[in-house]
């Protein structure tokens, strides 16, 4: 794997990261600017501003969640095809993967993909 390719896959690792974090900023900015919005609203209407905005909170999960299992899946399959694994350390990764997250993916990203293949001696 080529070093763009490192780039790529640690970028798409980190970006559920980041979204989590984004999304925490979106919930706390969203109720503190929409809860004066929502006291003064009767019982009837709804205000448009609430729709809006939870519209733009249930995307951004959306996209969150997509993108960590769309990495963890290639991790996954990664971990299965790679030729120096045996089979517990197959079955090690894909459990990793699946029960921690996107923890999971970090740390495997951390120790098996940025690491370069120990180069073969030739005699």
């Amino acid at each position: 794997m080529n070093s763009i390719q490192k780039f790529w896959l640690g970028f798409f690792t980190f970006l559920p990261v980041l979204l989590v974090l984004l999304l925490f900023s979106y919930f706390f900015t969203f109720f503190i600017t929409n809860i004066e919005a929502l006291e003064h609203t009767t019982h009837n209407e709804v205000p448009v501003e609430f729709i809006q905005t939870i519209g733009g909170f249930i995307l951004l999960i959306v996209v969150t969640a997509m993108v960590s299992l769309g990495i963890r899946i290639y991790y996954i399959v990664h971990a299965n095809n790679n030729t120096n694994n045996d089979i517990n350390k197959k079955v090690m990764w894909t459990l990793i993967l699946v029960f921690i997250g996107f923890i999971g993916s970090i740390i495997y990203y951390f120790v098996e993909i940025i690491p370069a293949p120990p180069k073969k001696v030739t005699s």
